[in-house]
């Protein structure tokens, strides 16, 4: 027979009575010739290399129409970790698809695909090469390192009437990149440069917060390859544009001052309102400066005897 041809099938029969009956309905195709590949174009979505959630597409032009083929994957070596679906395209393009897991190795992606015509010939060699096109995976997630706010742990009501900033440093995030600052009612960028970036937050928007309140500065970064990195929210800070007050200083020996008082140390207990424990308070006014740490509101100062005896006799 002829490779290609189509081929009837006569049948004819008699009975006993010399009646006949003939079928001259069933044909078939003689196909001893196996398809070979006319195109394979391996693609990806998103933008950039492929990483989690992006598919990873072969699309295959046979010499012939063929059955549903069969393809894997493997990134750097590994099998890539999807199940690969199939669609078909006209005329007769197979699209065999994968879509990137998170957990897939960072490499270039390979393939293998066979497939068989409607006679059941196969593909001589399987097609390993891609006659266009080739896929990277990136699943490195860019980090974030450290987030400075120029106002430190506290934002007051001096440093509220400027600018503020706040500097990002970033790891494995590629320049022009962009860092997203949120957490304070607003939205504020800043563009990575050799993996750090300032971003710089409106006094309006400073001044906008709201008093006593604990604010935390949420930063995101994405890589290239639409890696996003874990947010960070470990860095927080308080607005506090209120004033403190002292509501009361009590010297330990009172309206005077006396020669049998002066031979001890003396003290000086300040009450406090607003002030956040381990603040200093300063006491001056005897030619001499000291201090005491706040706790709870309240600190107690320690006057050194031979400084109260310094002070001069009848002076206020």
């Amino acid at each position: 027979m002829t490779d290609g041809t189509t081929y009837t099938i006569n049948v004819a029969v008699s009975d006993v009575a010399g009646n006949s009956a003939t079928d001259t309905g069933d044909t078939f195709v003689y196909d001893k010739t196996a398809p070979t590949s006319t195109t394979a174009v391996l693609a990806v979505g998103g933008d950039g290399n492929g990483n989690n959630g992006d598919a990873v597409t072969m699309t295959l032009d046979p010499s012939e129409t063929v059955a549903t083929p069969t393809c894997t994957f493997t990134s750097d070596g590994d099998a890539m970790a999807g199940t690969v679906t199939y669609s078909t395209s006209n005329p007769d393009s197979h699209i065999a698809s994968i879509t990137v897991a998170n957990g897939d190795s960072d490499g270039t992606v390979a393939f293998s695909c066979t497939y068989s015509d409607l006679a059941g010939n196969a593909i001589g060699t399987a097609i390993t090469s891609a006659s266009s096109g080739s896929v990277t995976i990136d699943n490195t997630h860019p980090s974030i390192s450290s987030v400075a706010a120029s106002w430190g742990a506290y934002l007051n009501a001096a440093e509220d009437n400027s600018d503020g900033t706040i500097t990002v440093i970033t790891s494995g995030a590629a320049d022009g990149q962009t860092v997203t600052i949120t957490g304070m009612g607003v939205t504020d960028t800043c563009s990575v440069s050799s993996n750090t970036c300032t971003a710089t937050i409106a006094a309006a928007d400073l001044q906008g917060l709201t008093d006593g309140t604990t604010y935390t500065i949420t930063v995101n970064v994405d890589d290239a390859a639409g890696n996003s990195a874990t947010p960070d929210t470990g860095d927080t800070f308080i607005y506090d544009k209120t004033n403190p007050s002292i509501s009361n200083v009590v010297a330990d020996w009172g309206a005077y001052l006396n020669a049998v008082e002066d031979n001890s140390d003396g003290t000086i207990t300040v009450t406090t309102v607003g002030v956040a424990d381990g603040l200093t308070v300063t006491v001056t006014g005897m030619g001499v400066t000291d201090t005491c740490s706040v706790s709870t509101n309240s600190c107690t100062a320690t006057i050194a005897a031979a400084d109260l005896q310094g002070l001069t006799d009848g002076t206020t």
